[in-house]
């Protein structure tokens, strides 16, 4: 006995009843949910596909084609003396919700060639099997209906879908997979009064809900029409390998030292010019204090780069230093960047510096940090117009 055949017997429920005129009703009900199920169980035992792959099941129906949307019926037809008859019959097969009385949710009639007592019907009503208990009532021609209304039973492993249900395995791979080669929904879950997904996890490494996004999609998506799209409880910790960026405008610099001989030209446009009022040969230091987050939704933040816009009016006078400092509690502080190069372009670029030390992760007791700017003046003629540093944030 092949696969197939194995599954043919497992799906099928044989029942019998008398009718109205002693012929007897005999066949094979098999479930339209039971069949689908053999081919999805098939497919659990199957990897996930590769990004862009298409999933076709050997000895199964692949994604171009899927089942008829139909219950099909054997049966076998007596005469009063238990004789198989043969011709041409009219069947009326009514489903109920309850074993006796009540309406019918749907009724479907056909036209079936009996030989030798034998027939085959395809029934419609599918849509109402949804793991409600159901019955099946038989009329032949004018006949009464057979009684009793025969209970449809799912095959064993249709009972993994029915509601409350519950799919268990020790295996490595996944015991339930979802694929949806069309563009529709792989998956559509609702629930009136909870949450609709709840997913857990007892393992340290992994996600209780993950997605993933093999094209230019999104992973993860989170939409709420008046309440909170997506919300993180216990620790509350959001991270992301994502990088933030923190801009801080030449406005918001600072001549470090006061000095007398130097100032600053604010611009309307959020520029700075760095001036120096007489002298020459001489050396002068622009702070840029940066407001950030030193752990942001839970997650340790890490500065990783620095990049500076400027441009100076003549080559002999440039930015001769870049650092980064960040302080401790006690009021010292690290160098996180000391860079000497010299900058000395006389159109406005930027360049960008990056951020190698341990202590370059900052903390929630410490995240103060300034970018500092060494200004060489080759003459007092000259300026440095400076348009911001951008820090660039990982998260740890």
């Amino acid at each position: 006995m092949n696969e197939k055949q194995v599954s043919q017997t497992i799906l099928s429920q044989i029942w019998r009843c008398k009718m109205k005129r002693q012929l007897f009703f005999a066949g094979f009900l098999v479930v339209l949910l039971g069949i689908a199920l053999t081919a999805s169980l098939t497919r659990a035992q199957e990897p996930p596909p590769p990004p862009g792959g298409e999933i076709v099941v050997e000895g199964e129906v692949g994604p171009m084609a899927t089942v008829d949307d139909k219950i099909p019926i054997q049966g076998r037809l007596t005469d009063t003396s238990g004789n198989p008859i043969s011709g041409t019959y009219n069947l009326t097969f009514r489903l109920y919700n309850v074993e006796e009385g009540g309406a019918p949710l749907c009724t479907s009639m056909s036209t079936v060639q009996v030989t030798n007592g034998l027939f085959s019907a395809n029934v419609g009503c599918t849509s109402y099997i949804n793991g409600q208990q159901l019955y099946l009532s038989v009329q032949v021609g004018s006949d009464t209906p057979m009684t009793p209304r025969q209970p449809i039973y799912p095959v064993p492993y249709a009972f993994s879908l029915r509601p409350g249900a519950l799919i268990s395995d020790t295996m490595s791979g996944t015991p339930l997979n979802v694929y949806n080669h069309g563009s529709g929904w792989g998956l559509d879950v609702y629930s009136a009064g909870h949450d609709a997904v709840h997913g857990r996890t007892g393992s340290t490494n992994h996600a209780g809900v993950a997605g993933v996004s093999w094209g230019s999609g999104i992973g993860v998506y989170g939409e709420s029409n008046t309440g909170v799209a997506i919300k993180a409880a216990g620790s509350g910790i959001i991270q992301s390998t994502a990088n933030s960026y923190v801009f801080v405008p030449g406005g918001e610099a600072q001549l470090a030292g006061a000095p007398s001989d130097a100032s600053l030209r604010y611009w309307a446009r959020g520029t700075v010019d760095v001036l120096l009022s007489s002298g020459s040969g001489v050396t002068r230091t622009v702070a840029f204090p940066v407001s950030l987050p030193a752990v942001l939704y839970g997650q340790p933040v890490r500065v990783t780069e620095i990049r500076v816009y400027y441009r100076t009016t003549d080559s002999a006078t440039y930015i001769s230093g870049s650092k980064l400092y960040r302080e401790k509690p006690d009021g010292s502080f690290y160098t996180l960047i000391s860079d000497t190069t010299d900058q000395t372009s006389t159109t406005f670029t930027s360049y960008d510096i990056s951020c190698s030390e341990a202590e370059c992760r900052l903390s929630d007791d410490e995240g103060f940090i300034t970018v500092a700017l060494d200004v060489y003046f080759a003459s007092n003629s000259h300026s440095i117009n400076l348009g911001g540093v951008r820090v660039t944030l990982e998260h740890d």
